[in-house]
């Protein structure tokens, strides 16, 4: 990370954030621990808060394989749970007793050598958790997101899922468990789905949004989806397409709690979390699907004391008094960096009325978007120069900026329109130059509304 600009928790933070030792010198590869034969999964934990960008040393689980292999284990004593036991890799695995409930109580847990340790203590704003361990048996809690393509995302984000994710492992380490059919996001250069070019990948990533998805289509299939994948809490970020094209506020209202119910019979005890309707901008400088949002988040207030039953809980996510679409979005829709916080700041929120993490804290400032153009290759040929470069994640074009050498130029001037992006290689040749004109170019790559940072340069000599 270095001197880099770092955004990872509750807020933006533009200082190193790499543990230090205690006499103020950022840990070298003398610190590194040497991990005992069942501690890998702390020896990655450590190797990502330094190293958070670079593959974990060989022998330590990946995010998703600690997941797995992590023991859940049932609100039995230790001790009454051990005829259960049985072995998976180096972790062990508890079976629960008939009629657990695996999401009763929640705990802050975090599965290390095969036990779960809870820890207990509190939050500093610089994101260290002061823990009292204790050894004693406790579940994750399996959390489901259904969205569209405001939760699905696209290439180049961070995503509002990553924040959420990163704001429980602080307020609830341990505790939650993602999970879904799929940990992708929207590919919106190639025009499809199954990209995994987050900003940083290192969170539990297991959703199920799809791109544009409706309340009304996962009314009808979110039963099947949760025999398939088990879930304690399901948050729910849909109703801005079936308010588009087929649905009333009422309608779609009616939909959600449809949706819920179906949900409850596979699971009579699952927790729900909606999240209100988000509006978009439009042409005129208005914002478009207000009314429709405004309507609909006011029926979610007035029948959610309906929806409820006595195992279930239902909350409402409360991000749309904060949301700007000019302010949070990319594209007009789709939520930029600073969006990604305001939505996981009203999922965390309605989270902690459940009793899973805290809440989220004030919204802090513009989060700016990370990406940078690849370095450029140009060549030098008969009267022109051609540039080659490989595709910025989630670049939806690119603007290139030269200096003139021959001139004398020391400052980078940027042509002034902007190069569609392609997925993979993009190219562009000049128009016409003398010969021997020698200049320097680098690519700024551009996402909607959006600028990033300009790439490494290459130089060419026109022939």
């Amino acid at each position: 990370m270095g001197d880099q600009t770092r955004q990872i928790g509750l807020f933006a933070e533009s200082r190193d954030i790499r543990p230090r030792s205690a006499q103020g010198r950022l840990p070298g590869p003398d610190d590194q621990p040497t991990p005992s034969r069942d501690s890998a999964r702390r020896a990655a934990d450590w190797h990502l808060r330094v190293n958070p960008k670079v593959l974990p040393p060989a022998g330590c689980p990946t995010a998703g394989q600690r997941r797995r292999l992590s023991a859940r284990i049932s609100d039995v004593p230790p001790d009454s749970a051990k005829s259960g036991e049985t072995s998976v890799g180096r972790h062990r695995r508890v079976q629960p007793s008939p009629g657990a409930r695996l999401r009763q109580p929640i705990r802050r847990a975090a599965g290390v050598a095969g036990t779960t340790i809870v820890l207990t203590g509190t939050v500093t704003l610089a994101g260290t958790v002061v823990t009292s361990p204790a050894a004693v048996a406790a579940a994750q809690t399996r959390v489901m997101i259904l969205g569209d393509s405001v939760t699905h995302q696209t290439a180049g984000d961070y995503t509002w899922r990553y924040r959420l994710a990163q704001h429980l492992s602080l307020s609830a380490p341990g505790a939650v468990d993602f999970v879904g059919d799929r940990i992708d996001v929207w590919d919106n250069t190639a025009n499809t789905a199954g990209s995994n070019d987050y900003v940083d990948a290192w969170f539990d990533r297991d959703h199920h949004s799809i791109w544009g998805d409706a309340t009304r289509t996962e009314r009808d299939a979110v039963e099947g989806l949760l025999r398939a994948t088990p879930a304690d809490v399901l948050i729910v970020a849909l109703g801005a397409n079936d308010l588009t094209y087929f649905s009333t506020p009422q309608q779609a209202a009616d939909d959600m709690l449809a949706l819920i119910n179906n949900a409850r019979r596979v699971n009579p005890d699952i927790d729900v979390v909606v999240a209100q309707v988000l509006d978009r901008t439009d042409y005129t400088g208005g914002r478009n699907l207000q009314p429709q949002a405004t309507a609909y988040n006011t029926l979610l207030d007035q029948q959610l004391g309906n929806w409820q039953t006595a195992t279930s809980k239902v909350v409402v996510a409360r991000d749309y008094a904060d949301w700007n679409p000019y302010q949070h979005t990319w594209d007009g829709s789709h939520p930029n960096p600073t969006g990604d916080f305001v939505i996981a700041r009203g999922v965390a929120n309605a989270l902690a009325q459940l009793g899973i993490g805290t809440a989220f804290g004030p919204l802090y400032g513009t989060v700016p978007w990370p990406g940078t153009g690849r370095a450029v290759t140009a060549v030098g040929k008969p009267g022109q120069h051609t540039l080659t470069w490989a595709a910025t994640p989630g670049a939806s074009a690119y603007l290139v900026e030269q200096r003139v050498l021959s001139y004398g130029e020391q400052t980078f001037y940027r042509l002034p329109y902007p190069l569609a992006a392609k997925p993979g290689t993009n190219t562009w040749t000049t128009g016409t130059l003398p010969a021997g004109l020698r200049s320097e170019y680098r690519i700024v790559p551009v996402k909607g509304s959006m600028i990033g940072q300009a790439g490494p340069s290459g130089t060419a000599t026109a022939q």
